[in-house]
């Protein structure tokens, strides 16, 4: 099996996958908890306990029909692009208005949305928003649409956001037009990333120099601090009418292609997999079905490989919810 449909590894990856395969320990999702995948990175390496992560996904009763399903629609391509009847709704991330490489990712979910007939429109969040002020923000921008069908689309820190939007009073009634929620690269639990920074006082106070400098608030980033009782260290609660649906990019170190996320994979490393920002182990924890997209990092690249999985999952999505016009 090829992780990427159609793809072709190399030797030294494909002898990871097969051994992961063949793994006596940890045969099901539900053995692999998060201390035992920190035992197996200690032992085998980050990168053989996220080969070893993803088998077990592929393998998982609980999302692998859904893996597979998916797989088959990336596979074909867009043999056929189904008009969907709702609006697709984007919660974007951070720096999204400041930073156009950000940026990018919501033109690549219009244009998606596009070819299936899709409407689409941006929620106008803080760019460097504090969780609680974006949540806000969301519900606010829900409360004065009409009834009509919406598959909400959000990305990175979107979907943090969009957590805590569904924590706020009255938040079911606000959500009934959502149809599913598709959470791109989401860290829902934070990320480990900040309490890296929060647990030096010296690194502390160079970023919040640094965003004193760029004119931002030091809150956005300690907010998504990872459990530690902070905003995030909370549950899911989703409302009963939304299907969940969560992209994770499961890189190994060979697949971080810029410096930053080669310094963001190896701080995070001695922790266990990450895409970079959000831990694997915490996925155990989510609700809903969950897609670990092979090769892909927190920033969902590359791009080509991106593009062909939104429009499976919107192939997905349209048959699932019967909302082909």
């Amino acid at each position: 099996m090829n992780p990427i449909p159609g793809g072709a590894e190399a030797p030294a990856e494909q002898a990871l996958i097969d051994r992961a395969a063949h793994y006596p320990e940890h045969a099901s999702l539900n053995d692999l908890t998060a201390e035992a995948l920190l035992r197996v990175t200690s032992r085998e390496g980050v990168d053989f306990a996220t080969v070893l992560l993803f088998d077990r996904f592929q393998k998982s009763p609980q999302h692998g029909t859904f893996i597979g399903r998916i797989n088959s629609f990336w596979r074909a391509g867009e043999t056929r692009t189904p008009q969907i009847r709702a609006t697709v709704v984007i919660a974007p991330g951070a720096l999204y208005d400041e930073r156009p490489e950000f940026g990018s990712d919501i033109q690549l979910i219009q244009e998606v949305a596009a070819r299936f007939g899709c409407q689409t429109a941006v929620i106008p969040v803080g760019g460097t928003g504090s969780l609680m002020d974006n949540a806000r923000r969301i519900c606010d921008w829900l409360a004065r649409r009409s009834d009509e069908a919406i598959i909400l689309v959000s990305l990175s820190k979107g979907g943090a956001d969009t957590k805590l939007a569904m924590r706020m009073p009255d938040s079911e009634s606000l959500f009934r037009k959502a149809l599913a929620w598709v959470n791109v690269c989401g860290p829902l639990n934070g990320s480990p990333l900040v309490n890296w920074v929060l647990a030096n006082r010296w690194r502390t106070l160079y970023f919040r120099a640094k965003c004193r400098l760029q004119r931002r608030d030091f809150q956005f980033i300690a907010d998504l601090r990872h459990k530690s009782g902070g905003p995030l260290d909370c549950s899911l609660s989703l409302p009963p009418s939304i299907k969940l649906v969560s992209l994770i990019g499961f890189p190994l170190r060979r697949h971080m292609t810029t410096r930053f996320s080669r310094f963001c994979h190896r701080t995070l490393a001695t922790q266990g997999p990450s895409d970079g920002t959000t831990l694997l182990s915490d996925l155990g924890t989510w609700p809903g079905a969950i897609f670990p997209a092979w090769g892909m990092d927190h920033y969902f690249r590359p791009e080509k490989e991106a593009r062909k999985l939104v429009a499976a999952v919107f192939q997905f999505l349209a048959e699932e919810l019967s909302v082909v016009g």
